[in-house]
This record gives C-alpha cells, sequence and structure tokens, in this order.
C-alpha cells in the first residue's frame, strides 16, 4: 500500500511538472492566436484596401504592405484604436523625404500653372488677332473672305486653346488635389 501510495505521489508529481511546463507554452499560443495583425496597402489607383491575411495582399503590393496591430475585443470596448507598426523613415530621413515629396507635388502644380498662364496668353492674342480682322472688314468682298477664312482658323485655335486652359484648371482645382488627398499628401504642401 505504501509502494502504491509512492507511485501515484511520484506520477501526480511528475504530472504537474508536465502540465507546468506545457502550460507556459500554451499561454504563449493563445496569445498569439489572440493577437492578429492587419494588412493595409495602396493600389495603383490610390484605393486603400485593408485585410487579416498577407496571403491576400497582391504579390506586387505585399512589400510596401504596412501590418497594422489588430486590437483585442475587450480593447475595441475600451475604445482602444489600432496601432500602427510603421514602415517610413523617422527622424532626419523622413525630413529629408518628405522636402523631396513636397517639392515633386509643388512642381507639378507649378507646371500646370504655367501651362494655364501660357494657354491665357495665347487666347488674348488669338482673340486681339481675330477682333483686328473683323474690324477690318469694309474692304471689297475678296478681301472680306480671304479675312473670313482668316477669321475661321483662329477661332478654331481659339477652341483648342480653350480646351487647353479648361484641361490645366482641371489640373490645377480637381486632378492634382484630389491625387494629392489619396496619397495623403499635406493639403499645405500644394499651397506656395
Amino acid at each position: 500500500m505504501r509502494r502504491m501510495l509512492l507511485l501515484i505521489l511520484v506520477l501526480t508529481g511528475f504530472a504537474m511538472t508536465v502540465f507546468a511546463q506545457a502550460d507556459p507554452q500554451v499561454q504563449t499560443e493563445d496569445k498569439e492566436q489572440q493577437q492578429s495583425y492587419l494588412y493595409q496597402w495602396t493600389d495603383d489607383k490610390g484605393i486603400v484596401h485593408i485585410t487579416d491575411s498577407l496571403g491576400m495582399v497582391p504579390k506586387q503590393y505585399r512589400d510596401k504592405a504596412i501590418k497594422l496591430k489588430q486590437p483585442k475585443k475587450e480593447n475595441i470596448d475600451q475604445g482602444h484604436q489600432v496601432q500602427q507598426e510603421s514602415t517610413y523613415p523617422s527622424g532626419a530621413e523622413s525630413d529629408a523625404a518628405d522636402a523631396v515629396v513636397k517639392r515633386e507635388w509643388q512642381e507639378r502644380l507649378r507646371e500646370a500653372k504655367q501651362r494655364l498662364d501660357a494657354a491665357e496668353k495665347r487666347y488674348q492674342g488669338l482673340d486681339q488677332r481675330r477682333n483686328e480682322l473683323l474690324r477690318s472688314w469694309g474692304g471689297p468682298a475678296y478681301g472680306r473672305l480671304v479675312e473670313s477664312t482668316e477669321v475661321e482658323k483662329i477661332e478654331q485655335e481659339i477652341k483648342d486653346v480653350q480646351r487647353e486652359i479648361d484641361e490645366a484648371r482641371n489640373d490645377l482645382d480637381v486632378v492634382i488635389p484630389e491625387e494629392a488627398r489619396k496619397k495623403g499628401i499635406p493639403p499645405g504642401w500644394l499651397r506656395e
């Protein structure tokens, strides 16, 4: 009977040791299962996507995907937000990278403004020339025919230049600001 009791105590001690060693592994696995991640990436069209599986991120975007910590359910209930593990440089590197990107966006705006100014000047010159031709009508009928043909050419050029003006204004007022917004560019960068 003593042997039996001793054997039971030894086996119980052994079992407790095994369970005690296994328990931290189980706890670690539970923590890993509780801690899940989201993956965020932006496609070529500027659309931001989020998924809970890296396998769902298209291969061409995986190296640019940002790993986000997904909060545990109890943290969501307490109002905690998702914490983002940043892949962007910090400090001086970040400032230098920001300065380069800011210059690129400002240069893009500057080019659109120059296109607009040049088109508006061409428009004014063509309009002035057309008005001069229209005022000079009063000569023989042949002169009117030649001037009329030239006025028609100028009016067609004016229409073309007006399209250029409209495109440049659209770039300045809509296209560039919208693309910048989609890429997360601060609005202040678009002001000179």
